[in-house]
């Protein structure tokens, strides 16, 4: 660019510098004169116009490297957006089994639950019934010490002791036999009233 800057300004101020010297000169001079001129401005453009190539050339190969800077630079950010999404994706697909998981936890705790609700009912009602049966034991227990104590002030003023009779049961009263095994262990382990009162 400086080259041929400098060239052009070189022909053109010696060029000039030429015809007018020429024109002061004889008729054959003045035409050499006109001819120099002629010929400065023809070499003249001529640089001038390579110049312009030049710098057009030096423009577009500027242009050029922007554009591949340009281009690495969308490669990189491509390249790392990527990444992210890559990252992102499997996050999102490691949340989702997890949350798969979580979600067959959760059924099956809800089975449990339900399970659990079906027994807690079943032991309240086998409670229900082991109370009331207990409740059965205690009258027929308050009976009997009221008998005993009965036959006890009565051998203390010697009173004729009569038999007391036994306590009828009911015909839908289940037998002892159907009983739960445990209200059959606490009848065995609560004390015999009625077979103490005949031994005595």
């Amino acid at each position: 660019m400086d080259r041929l800057h400098r060239a052009t300004q070189v022909v053109l101020v010696a060029g000039s510098v030429l015809a007018l010297a020429a024109a002061a000169g004889p008729l054959w001079l003045v035409r050499v004169g006109l001819v120099v001129a002629v010929a400065t401005t023809v070499v003249t453009c001529a640089l001038a116009w390579r110049e312009l190539a030049a710098a057009r050339r030096r423009h577009a190969q500027r242009l050029l490297a922007v554009d591949h800077r340009h281009g690495e630079t969308l490669r990189d950010e491509r390249a790392r957006n990527a990444e992210v999404v890559d990252a992102l994706t499997e996050r999102v697909s490691s949340v989702g089994m997890v949350v798969a998981g979580q979600r067959t936890v959760i059924a099956q705790l809800r089975g449990e639950v339900g399970v659990l609700t079906t027994e807690r009912d079943a032991l309240v009602e086998q409670v229900a019934e082991r109370d009331g049966i207990i409740g059965l034991f205690r009258s027929s227990l308050r009976e009997q010490e009221a008998a005993l104590l009965e036959v006890r002030q009565v051998e203390r003023t010697g009173a004729e002791v009569h038999h007391l009779p036994r306590r009828s049961r009911p015909a839908d009263e289940p037998a002892a036999e159907v009983l739960d095994p445990q209200m059959a262990e606490l009848a065995m382990v609560m004390p015999n009233y009625e077979a103490t009162r005949r031994a005595i």
